[in-house]
């Protein structure tokens, strides 16, 4: 039965966000936290640019845990990759 079931590729969205190089560790440790929901990396230590990343099924889960972290005072914004381009 399982294996009659079409299986989607696993494939991976990112969030981009701009915050406080001193608030990544802590935003990267509660994903991990929060059942592996994300991960975070950084892309540039001094400009303070993160990426989320996630599973494509879990996009709104990621968004509406990182719409709460702001909501208990993280502070930090979802970017447009747009703008990391040189």
């Amino acid at each position: 039965m399982y294996a009659e079931q079409a299986i989607q590729p696993a494939r991976s969205k990112r969030l981009y966000l701009r915050m406080n190089t001193s608030d990544m560790a802590y935003l990267k440790f509660i994903l991990e936290g929060y059942d592996n929901l994300a991960y975070l990396s950084t892309i540039d230590r001094y400009g303070g640019i993160a990426q989320c990343v996630f599973t494509a099924g879990q996009e709104r889960e990621a968004r509406d845990f990182l719409h709460s972290m702001q909501n208990e005072g993280l502070d930090f914004e979802i970017i447009d990759p747009a703008v990391l381009q040189p």
